[in-house]
């Protein structure tokens, strides 16, 4: 019995960030649904009361919500440490259990749904609330026929609680938007890109920018605005194009995607005519004057000015994997460079980096000697120049002594986000030359530097980092890196 009144019956689902029953009110005779809300174990006291507290003030917000298409929360009550959601209860399964039986969806059957997820959006923010977490998992498909979306933000205000204090991404992130990928604000524009994901799933049989089980490669990849040409929308892929563009400011309202998708149930043909755009735009995207080099089709290409893309993506990222987040900003199929790609855009049209790596040249690749890194064998001091020694001694260590630097790094991130030693070796194994410049010390135990990475492909990139050092046992460790900025061009000539 939750709250005195709750009585669960029988568990509906669970995942990373909750458990679902079916529960009965013993106040107002009738079904519920029931979730309980896991806070992650890294976080305890402080931390773990504003999950909470987020999770309530989310709740508080969709319990304000009345729309035929959107779950209705009851309450949100607290029993023996726990938060619980107190919400409709309806037969159903999720899109994704759907997805997973069936495989991808007929057009008009996806229209349907997506009709009617995207007026419950609409309504919720003509009231001013952002989902944040559109998704397959969160769209419930009644056993009578009724399609509605659940879990208005309330499990991503606990995870963001999680990612903000341990570093590192939580849950999967196909379905983000870019900018949400970045760390920015989520706001009705990225309500728009995740439902475009969504409906792109469910047509096309997996997110636009894949899956995998390497989440950092994936979050780079949706932060990049890396996206396959879908093959299977028919005439709903002008509308998704606009809906996964990488601006915000482009991409459709809610309202103008609801009233797109109604007039797609009945008449296909006017749709396709009407929202049809430039073939070049929907290859290309929006180019800014900061691109890159752009892949052949099947590749749905955007562009945006190069401080974005990995941003605030690393939250997850250290120092060593920052480059993994920035490598395929060349916008691909797949995480590496498919070995028949070419570039597709003149050469004028690529930023040429004005400060050349001094290791981007064919003799970059040969490992530096022994006397660039000094070794560390006494315990570390605690003052500024250990802790700048600890980044330059690192990427001196880099691409040839891959195995050295490994040992630098704590083992959290050894296996996430570096995705063990293949993802690691996978990301290296690009890079012919890197360097650092202007390594300051900002905190007791905080780092920033400037690196340059010279990919073997001709690309470099140059990012602004922050480091959390920890000391494990007698040396400085690499636990935690953010990138400030990032700008990426072409080597010269």
């Amino acid at each position: 019995m939750i709250a005195g009144r709750y009585r669960l019956a029988a568990i509906l689902g669970r995942g990373g960030m909750g458990v679902v029953w079916r529960a009965y009110d013993e106040r107002l005779h009738r079904k519920v649904a029931v979730k309980r809300l896991l806070v992650p174990t890294e976080l305890t006291g402080p931390q773990a009361e504003e999950a909470m507290r987020r999770a309530t003030r989310e709740g508080r917000f969709a319990a304000k919500l009345q729309h035929r298409n959107a779950v209705t929360v009851y309450d949100v009550v607290h029993d023996d440490g726990y938060s619980y959601l107190i919400m409709e209860y309806l037969p159903s399964r999720s899109l994704s259990q759907v997805l997973a039986e069936r495989g991808p969806l007929p057009i008009g059957e996806t229209a349907s749904i997506g009709s009617q997820v995207s007026d419950a959006l609409d309504h919720a923010h003509a009231a001013g609330v952002v989902h944040r977490d559109v998704k397959p998992g969160n769209i419930l498909l009644g056993h009578d026929g009724t399609v509605k979306i659940t879990d208005f933000g309330i499990s991503r205000a606990v995870e963001e609680v999680g990612a903000t204090t341990s570093g590192t991404a939580v849950g999967t992130p196909a379905y983000l938007s870019p900018e949400v990928a970045r760390g920015e604000h989520a706001t009705f524009s990225s309500d728009v890109y995740s439902l475009g994901a969504t409906l792109y799933a469910a047509l096309e049989g997996t997110p636009p920018s894949g899956s995998g089980d390497n989440a950092m490669a994936l979050l780079h990849k949706v932060a990049s605005g890396e996206v396959t040409a879908p093959t299977q929308a028919g005439p709903m892929t002008p509308l998704l194009t606009r809906m996964l563009r990488l601006d915000p400011a482009r991409r459709p309202t809610m309202a103008e995607v609801r009233d797109t998708l109604e007039t797609l149930r009945s008449n296909p043909v006017a749709v396709a005519a009407t929202t049809h755009e430039p073939r070049s735009e929907i290859q290309v995207g929006e180019p800014d004057a900061a691109t890159e080099r752009v892949e052949p089709q099947p590749t749905l290409v955007r562009r945006r000015t190069t401080l974005l893309v990995t941003g605030a993506l690393v939250i997850l990222a250290v120092a060593m994997l920052a480059g993994l987040l920035t490598q395929d900003r060349e916008i691909t199929t797949s995480g590496a460079p498919h070995p028949s790609a070419a570039p597709s855009m003149p050469s004028s049209d690529i930023p040429v980096s004005p400060q050349p790596l001094t290791t981007a040249t064919s003799s970059a690749t040969a490992p530096p000697t022994t006397s660039q890194v000094p070794a560390t064998t006494s315990a570390p001091n605690d003052g500024p120049a250990a802790l700048s020694a600890v980044i330059t001694e690192y990427y001196a260590l880099m691409p040839g002594r891959l195995p050295e630097g490994w040992d630098r790094l704590t083992p959290r991130y050894q296996q996430n986000p570096a995705g063990g030693r293949g993802g690691y070796q996978t990301f290296w194994d690009r890079i012919s030359g890197v360097r650092t410049t202007g390594v300051t010390p900002v905190a007791a135990n905080a780092v920033e530097a400037t690196v340059e990475y010279n990919f073997k492909n001709g690309k470099v990139v140059r990012e602004r980092h922050r480091y959390i050092l920890v000391r494990q046992g007698a040396r400085w460790k690499i636990d935690q890196s953010t990138v400030l900025s990032s700008q990426t061009y072409r080597q010269a000539a």
